[in-house]
Parts: structure tokens; sequence; C-alpha cells
């Protein structure tokens, strides 16, 4: 289903809970802790490698840099992620490894191709994702939107490559969520249709 009302919201319980979490997560670092603080979560590159801080790899997915950024992640958090939740293909775990495992590549990669001092923040590799899957969704399901599921992701693509976006997180958050949803989704219909 493509279109979201407010029993879709219902359902999207996975989707609505990282929403605030990350929110949470804002608030705590940005009004509660010490502007330093948020440091010790976020990604440099440096520390990963030098100190082996490898827990940088996943806090960065919760952390924000301002409230657009902030913003602009959640409405395509709650757009994207709600549409895979309730997608009755993908499964509760199988959704919270695309979301986890596609902000890991991205974090990963972005680890791999940008320089050593490099700080890196926000749910965008993992939200990248969730977006992929989407993407295989409509091609697959709703093939008449195909259009303007490329437009869609022309333009995040494109987007991405302003000063001072992680376009690393993106382009391989958005790999490994088609690569996840390849395996949960595409192939477990070609399976069920070769039955």
């Amino acid at each position: 289903m493509m279109v979201l009302d407010i029993q879709n919201l219902k359902n999207a319980r996975i989707t609505l809970t990282l929403i605030f979490v990350n929110i949470l997560c804002f608030f705590i670092f940005n009004l509660v802790l010490s502007q330093e603080s948020i440091l010790l979560f976020v990604q440099i590159n440096r520390n990963i490698i030098d100190n082996y801080e490898l827990w940088r790899l996943i806090t960065p997915i919760f952390m924000h840099g301002d409230p657009i950024h902030l913003f602009s992640n959640m409405i395509a958090l709650l757009l994207f992620g709600a549409t895979v939740e309730n997608n009755n293909n993908i499964s509760k775990i199988q959704y919270l490894t695309i979301y986890f495992m596609s902000g890991l590549i991205g974090n990963v990669f972005s680890l791999i191709l940008l320089p050593l001092d490099s700080i890196s923040l926000g749910a965008s590799g993992a939200i990248f994702g969730l977006i992929g899957v989407a993407f295989l969704i409509i091609a697959t399901d709703y093939p008449p939107l195909l259009f303007f599921a490329l437009f869609y992701i022309a333009f995040f693509i494109i987007t991405s490559f302003t000063p001072g976006i992680n376009y690393w997180a993106h382009i391989f958050g958005l790999m490994g969520g088609l690569l996840f949803g390849y395996l949960f989704y595409i192939r477990k219909r070609k399976i069920r249709i070769t039955y």
C-alpha cells in the first residue's frame, strides 16, 4: 500500500519508535548534556581507526546536527520506513536489519572513503537503505509508479552532493537497502511464485 493513512501509521510501530528515539537523542544531546558529549557518539574516523572506537559506526545513526537535519531525516524515515514496515512480505526483524545494516554499511564506506579527520552523523544512511527497499517494492508491485520512484531516488542522490553532506553514507546506504530488498523481498517473491 503506497498511501499512508492513520491505520498505516499506527501499524508502523518500529518506525515511530525509531523516530521517537532519534528525537529524544537530539534533545538529550542538545539541551540536557554538554555540547561536547555528542562528540563521544558521532563518527570520527581517526578515533575509530586509532582508538578502535567501533561504536562510532552505529551510534551516529541516532545523532543529528541541527533541527533541520533532524526534521528532514524524520520525515523521510516516516514516509519510507512506514512504507517498508507495512509491507506484509518484510518481517519486523528484516525491517530492523535493513535499517541498521544500511546505516552501518554507509558508515563503514564513509570510514574507508572520507579523510581521517572527518566527522559524520545522521540517520540518512539507514534511511537511504529504506528508500532502496521502497524502490524495489514500487518497481515490483506498482510498475506505473516506477518513473516517480526513479525521479525520487535521483533527487535524493543529487541533493546528497551539497556541501556538508556525507554522500558516501547515502550512496552505500542505498546500495545496502537494494541488496537487502533483493534478499528479503524480491527473492522471497520469486521463490513463492515458483512454488
